[in-house]
């Protein structure tokens, strides 16, 4: 596709990362607009927006840095590397970001639940743009080989592609619509769950890692070593979260059910 979006002087400006940038304005003024001010201030979600753009580099990074096995400075270094954002997983750096954000809500004694619950579907929307237009127009998490009449063909993906000319699935695509209408789904069920601390946050987990559990049969580039029962980890990650999404989910509903009483 188009992985570089353009030359300026000395300076490559990458799609994927102006996909990335992009998407970030977009959610963090849709949640401006929409926050609650009895909830969240603007310099809450100031400092919560710098949280997820440490997360994408902090929590991908670092995970690289280990998965690469080679602990020295230079090493570490590199994988912060701007080029190498598409490397970085998806449940490193909703990791790194869970945890930072928790540990901002304790220290600003903010109801972490209720913080989650209201940035989900904001979150799970900025995803669906950057795996649609970012991932795809990069290359990376593509497809396995098919014959489908949608396969896709990539050309020069700069090293974080299929083959060029191979015709594969296009699983960016897959997830970016499944996490578009899970997004779309949340949204409307607002009001709804409102009441239900935790609520929102268990259906997001539940649609978001449930797709990329599916989907992820239908992916050519990961590469990992470790297998169980036949799925590799991260398949055995993203299903694992998926159950933590279901149990987060019934939880929330027996425990303001309970609350009644």
């Amino acid at each position: 596709m188009y992985p570089i979006l353009a030359h300026w002087g000395g300076l490559t400006f990458y799609t994927y990362g102006f996909v990335t940038m992009t998407a970030l304005f977009l959610i963090y003024s849709l949640v401006v607009k929409n926050h609650d001010p009895n909830l969240l201030n603007r310099g809450h979600l100031a400092d919560i927006s710098f949280l997820v753009v440490f997360s994408i580099w902090f929590g991908g990074g670092l995970f690289l840095w280990i998965l690469a096995g080679e602990f020295s400075i230079e090493a570490f270094k590199a994988t912060f590397n701007a080029q190498k954002l598409q490397q970085a997983g998806t449940l490193p750096i909703s990791a790194a970001f869970a945890l930072l954000l928790f540990g901002y809500c304790t220290w600003k004694r903010l109801p972490f639940a209720r913080v989650i619950d209201f940035l989900m579907p904001y979150f799970i929307l900025g995803y669906a743009i950057q795996r649609s237009f970012g991932c795809f127009s990069a290359g990376c998490c593509y497809g396995l080989p098919t014959d489908v009449a949608w396969g896709v063909h990539f050309g020069d993906t700069l090293g974080n592609g299929p083959e060029p000319g191979l015709k594969v699935h296009p699983t960016q695509l897959y997830m970016g619509v499944a996490a578009m209408l899970s997004a779309l789904w949340m949204f409307s069920l607002r009001n709804r769950l409102r009441e239900v601390p935790g609520a929102m946050t268990g259906l997001g987990i539940m649609t978001l890692f449930g797709g990329y559990f599916l989907v992820s049969f239908f992916r050519g580039d990961l590469k990992w070593k470790i297998v169980y029962f036949g799925y590799d980890l991260s398949q055995i990650f993203s299903f694992g979260l998926f159950v933590v999404g279901l149990l987060v989910w019934f939880v929330s509903f027996a425990y303001k059910k309970r609350s009644r009483y």
